[in-house]
């Protein structure tokens, strides 16, 4: 199984086939306009204007929205999916009105129970870093948002990977003002530790690949399928 987040900085219909050269399986696309169509393969959230997060799925999965947390932010959007491996993706495009990650750590706790119930994703633009982390209340900052998935079971995939500390990242995810000199981690996949064995890649889009489309470069997170039974629907 292959899981992408990408922001992709607008003009999605037109860089598409850029992400299918990665055949993810699941997608999570920022700053997508909204599609044309919505099916049990690709669903977006957003307003009635301007860019959203969309949700993407090969034909070996089915994807459905679960019901959002009356309080949560608008782009911390949960989602079953299910196929050959079954659990529940929340998908992240973290911004200035739900405060980046203050937004994110108030969602983790509006669904601590989707998550205590379920196998749990948070894949997405978090916008943020342990390097920051002063500038953010304590218990609302990065490094609280880890130690609450920690708590609910879930590791970063990229670092548990790569053997890198959170803030030290060797690769960026985000170059600010799209400049190579100014690097940044800010895009992650929040996996179950338990999963962390199946874990056999995780890539980062260089600088030069994607230079022209993006100031986001994809992760991709490959895991090992795990055949599971069909359930009746996700424990909400």
């Amino acid at each position: 199984m292959r899981l992408v987040t990408w922001n992709c900085c607008g003009g999605f219909l037109a860089k598409e086939p850029l992400l299918d050269k990665l055949t993810p399986d699941i997608a999570v696309i920022q700053e997508c306009l909204r599609p044309k169509t919505e099916t049990g393969q690709r669903l977006w959230f957003g307003g009635s204007k301007g860019k959203g997060l969309c949700v993407l799925a090969n034909k070996a999965y089915r994807i459905s929205a679960l019901p959002q947390a009356p309080d949560a932010p608008q782009y911390v959007v949960p989602v079953e999916i299910r196929g050959p491996t079954n659990f529940v993706l929340i998908a992240v495009w973290a911004k200035v009105s739900s405060r980046y990650v203050r937004g994110v750590v108030r969602a983790v706790e509006l669904y601590r129970d989707l998550f205590q119930r379920n196998d749990t994703v948070v894949i997405g633009d978090i916008n943020a870093n342990k390097i920051w982390d002063k500038e953010h209340p304590a218990g609302q900052n990065y490094s609280a948002l880890v130690e609450k998935l920690s708590d609910l079971g879930l590791i970063s995939s990229y670092h548990s990977y790569h053997g890198e500390a959170h803030g030290e990242e060797t690769q960026a995810t985000y170059y600010h003002s799209w400049k190579e000199q100014k690097p940044f981690h800010l895009d992650y996949c929040f996996i179950p530790k338990a999963w962390a064995k199946r874990v056999s890649r995780v890539d980062v889009g260089t600088y030069a690949e994607w230079r022209e489309s993006s100031d986001h470069r994809p992760l991709l997170v490959e895991l090992s399928e795990k055949q599971e039974r069909l359930i009746p629907s996700v424990d909400v």
